[in-house]
């Protein structure tokens, strides 16, 4: 009995054409339903593929720009600043009295603010100068050997804010007085010296004293003719004088002048500043060699 038909035969021909058929079909169905699942996952993949892609283009152009904008800062700075890196690191010494010291240098408008701040066993302070050192050619050339030359004059203090008021490096000791750092505020406040009114009329009267000393002429008064002395006789004729041999002089040796304390304390300085300690003796006899 054929189960498909229900004939009272064993599976027919035609039974078995259609049971292919519809197997055929469904295979077909299933492959077509694979390849479109297939199909989907490929484009979903795809997709996330370019997402990625134009995420981590995205980002790199944003780090391109911010590495720009940083690029251009530290040159917009490094145009501004003037070389020798003294804005970026501080100059460090110890002064006379053991105090641990700190030189910052900043720019405020036309000026050049110095700020020297210590330090010591319970007690801090701190001290302001003012300049423009812009308008020296060696400043500009290697300013931060200019400061360098003022530390040295501040660690010969027992406190470096108590020293000179002013400071003229010698590397622009040729320059104009502008060129100066002059003393401008520190805390605790330093006081300076005034003078009384008893200091000021004496140098007044100091001033007139000299003035009384130079002797000066009125004008338009003429100096007198001296009276002319009446002619002497005529004297009996003078024997001829017997020359004498003259004796050679002998050579004067020529004296070399010796190098001043300042100029031995500038290339002991120098020496310091740029030779080992092993070799700073044979630096400054070379310096102050070149010097004279």
């Amino acid at each position: 009995m054929c189960a498909v038909c229900s004939a009272q035969r064993p599976l027919c021909g035609t039974c078995i054409y259609k049971a292919s058929l519809r197997l055929q079909h469904l295979l077909l169905s299933l492959f077509y339903t694979s390849i479109m699942r297939a199909e989907c996952s490929a484009t979903v993949l795809l997709l996330c593929f370019i997402w990625a892609i134009n995420a981590q283009a995205q980002n790199s152009s944003i780090q391109a720009i911010s590495i720009n904008h940083i690029e251009s800062t530290q040159n917009s700075r490094q145009q501004q600043q003037p070389k020798g890196s003294i804005w970026d690191e501080p100059i460090r010494f110890n002064s006379k009295a053991k105090d641990s010291c700190v030189m910052v240098i900043s720019s405020q408008t036309n000026f050049t603010k110095l700020r020297v701040s210590c330090k010591s066993k319970g007690k801090s302070y701190w001290c302001d100068f003012l300049g423009k050192p812009n308008l020296c050619r060696a400043y500009n050339s290697n300013p931060r050997h200019y400061f360098t030359q003022i530390m040295w004059d501040m660690r010969k203090l027992p406190n470096a804010c108590q020293g000179p008021q002013v400071y003229k490096p010698h590397m622009c000791r040729s320059a104009s007085d502008e060129i100066q750092m002059a003393f401008h505020a520190s805390w605790p406040k330093i006081s300076i010296p005034k003078l009384t009114q008893a200091s000021q009329n004496q140098q007044k009267q100091q001033q007139q004293v000299k003035s009384s000393i130079t002797p000066t002429k009125p004008p338009g008064q003429k100096q007198q003719p001296k009276p002319q002395q009446p002619a002497k006789p005529a004297s009996k004729p003078a024997k001829p004088a017997v020359s004498k041999p003259v004796s050679p002089r002998k050579p004067v040796k020529s004296i070399t002048a010796r190098p001043t304390v300042a100029e031995e304390s500038q290339a002991t300085k120098m020496a310091e500043e740029y030779c080992w300690k092993s070799l700073q003796g044979v630096c400054t006899y070379f310096i102050n060699w070149f010097q004279n």
